[in-house]
């Protein structure tokens, strides 16, 4: 097998867990309208609508008819950075699904609180609070680095995390609405999408009152 075909591989298996990984957890969730609360609306998922548009066209491409698209693949990826693109997709993808292990019911794609909504402190959200966010930023570069695609390398991330931008702000304040204090407790203690080194864990400083 030539080194190629073998990162194609990779890229097609990778690619299948982290479908399976959505698929699964989305399944698990079950919006009952009555007991959920939209607190903002959904116009920014377009720009990840984008995102998720981009990759799927040309990750079906790399996958099934690579070189299609030959000016996307226009600079030469060494095959160290295609490596790395395999660690950082293998690793999104373990964070992903710890995510959502533990963020549990407590998932949507709105900004939404549902009834019997709890707080996750736990898993990676132990350390930060948008996990899930930076799972999906993580493995969209490291998919492009993989399949040593330009526009899977810059598109999708570009578009993601503007929507990232616009939202994570409306989203963390309704959270204070919902758990005040705590979650600005919370909030001081935990990095928005990467850890905060030197600050004291919950387990550290003691059960909050």
């Amino acid at each position: 097998m030539d080194t190629d075909t073998l990162f194609r591989a990779v890229f097609i298996g990778l690619a299948l867990g982290m479908i399976a990984i959505r698929i699964y957890y989305q399944a698990m969730v079950k919006i009952e309208r009555e007991h959920t609360v939209t607190r903002h609306g959904g116009p920014r998922l377009i720009l990840g609508g984008v995102a998720a548009i981009v990759t799927l066209v040309f990750g079906i491409e790399y996958m099934f008819s690579p070189g299609s698209f030959g000016w996307a693949y226009a600079v030469r990826y060494p095959d160290s950075l295609r490596w790395a693109g395999v660690v950082l997709l293998t690793g999104g993808e373990v964070l992903l699904a710890l995510s959502h292990h533990h963020l549990g019911k407590n998932f949507n794609s709105l900004v939404r609180v549902r009834e019997g909504h709890t707080l996750a402190e736990s898993g990676p959200y132990r350390w930060i609070r948008h996990p899930i966010y930076t799972a999906y930023f993580v493995n969209y570069i490291g998919g492009g680095l993989l399949s040593a695609n330009l526009v899977l390398t810059l598109v999708p991330a570009l578009f993601y995390g503007a929507m990232i931008a616009l939202r994570v702000g409306d989203e963390e304040q309704t959270m204070i609405e919902t758990f005040g204090e705590r979650y600005v407790s919370y909030m001081r203690r935990t990095g928005r999408f990467l850890p905060k080194f030197g600050v004291p864990s919950p387990s550290d400083t003691g059960p909050e009152v």
